[in-house]
């Protein structure tokens, strides 16, 4: 069993995993713990994130904890090779805003997360790459219901594959309006401060 759950940050990636593999009786492998802090990858202090700057390293190093059954837990699918299953985790934007405003993230990191999850960069990825993905809307749903959600497709074959619309979603509510003018704000703020060292 080769399984990828990947989405946005702040979707509830790592907490399906782990939910998952426990009912499974597989291993959840978080690439980000596997790959942090290792030779290949470089601390960015303006986003608070570790860089892979060695893909092919990285690559190696992670396939090192893919040898038997496992889930796997990312957003960089360039390091995921072949795979059985792949479940994208999508939440409605406005909300990924407020869940991840609560993180000690910079504006510029949570602002990035919500536009790519508005604009689908992560699902039109992994689509392009597989093919057949199960898309599943985390918004109203909680960590227990979602890897209900995962078990029930990987062991039954019930699998959940539903549409979400963001875009018009965000036009409509006016959501769009105001991301735009947050993230305008934020592009001038930055513009206007001196040169890092």
């Amino acid at each position: 069993m080769k399984v990828l759950i990947t989405g946005t940050p702040g979707v509830g990636k790592t907490t399906v995993c782990r939910i998952a593999a426990q009912r499974l009786g597989v291993r959840c492998v978080e690439a980000a713990a596997v790959l942090a802090g290792k030779p290949f990858t470089s601390w960015d202090p303006y986003s608070l994130t570790y860089d892979i700057i060695d893909v092919d390293a990285a690559r190696r190093e992670l396939s090192r904890e893919l040898a038997s059954d496992h889930i796997l837990d990312t957003h960089v699918l360039d390091l995921v090779g072949d795979v059985d299953r792949v479940f994208v985790l999508r939440k409605r934007p406005d909300v990924l805003l407020r869940d991840l405003s609560g993180r000690d993230w910079p504006l510029h990191k949570i602002l990035d997360n919500v536009w790519a999850e508005l604009l689908d960069y992560i699902y039109v990825e992994a689509k392009d790459r597989w093919g057949r993905v199960h898309q599943i809307d985390v918004t109203d749903r909680s960590s227990l219901e979602t890897a209900d959600a995962v078990v029930d497709c990987l062991k039954g074959g019930v699998c959940i594959d539903e549409r979400v619309d963001w875009l018009s979603y965000s036009l409509e509510s006016g959501f769009l309006e105001r991301l735009e003018f947050i993230s305008n704000r934020t592009s001038s703020r930055r513009s206007s401060s001196p040169p890092r060292t």
